[in-house]
Order: structure tokens, then C-alpha cells, then sequence
């Protein structure tokens, strides 16, 4: 199997760890919240690992390993790898304030 493959395949790994992720630790809790739940528990962490998960396994599904996303011997990321990284975090941080907001909007406070 080439390593071209295995990048796609950890690709789909990527993205089946972001949709389990936002699944049972934010579609679950939004879920809960229209249900008018007395009290509704969720992970902030989630909001950082699920957007990262879902931009690096669209990316690796989609190019495998043909474009350079990081240095090797300099264990530094390209322009590449910038660009991905300021994409997941500019999703991160939207996903958040959207969560938020439906939260806000149904008299949750956080």
C-alpha cells in the first residue's frame, strides 16, 4: 500500500474522529438544550478537536500526500500547513460562537 493511500485513508480516520466527536459532545448537547433540559453539559475541548479533525481529513482525503504540509527535517510546517492551521482555527473559533449563540438564544449561559 503506498503512503499515498495511507495519508487518504488517515484522512477518512480524521474525519470519522470529527464526526463522532461532534456528535455526542455537540450536536448532543444542542440537542439537549432544544429539548429545554434543566442542565446541559458539554466539552470545550470539542470546539478545538473537531474543527482541526475535519479541515486535516478533508485535506488528507483530498490530496493525500502530494502536497507538503510540513518540513521533515525541520519539523516545521510550510505555507501549507499555515494555511491549514489558521483555517481550522478561524472554524474553531466560529463553531464556538454559533454554539454559543444557540445556547444564548435558548437561555443557556455559560
Amino acid at each position: 500500500m503506498g503512503t499515498n493511500l495511507l495519508y487518504r485513508f488517515g484522512g477518512l480516520l480524521c474525519l470519522a474522529i470529527a464526526a463522532g466527536f461532534g456528535w455526542f459532545f455537540i450536536w448532543q448537547p444542542l440537542q439537549e438544550a432544544q429539548a429545554h433540559a434543566p442542565e446541559v453539559d458539554y466539552s470545550i475541548k470539542a470546539f478545538v478537536l473537531v474543527p482541526f479533525a475535519a479541515v486535516f481529513g478533508v485535506f488528507f482525503l483530498l490530496f493525500g500526500d502530494s502536497v507538503e504540509y510540513r518540513n521533515v527535517e525541520k519539523q516545521t510546517p510550510t505555507a501549507a500547513g499555515w494555511v491549514l492551521f489558521l483555517i481550522a482555527a478561524v472554524a474553531s473559533g466560529l463553531s464556538f460562537w454559533w454554539f454559543d449563540s444557540q445556547f444564548s438564544a435558548l437561555g443557556y449561559h455559560y
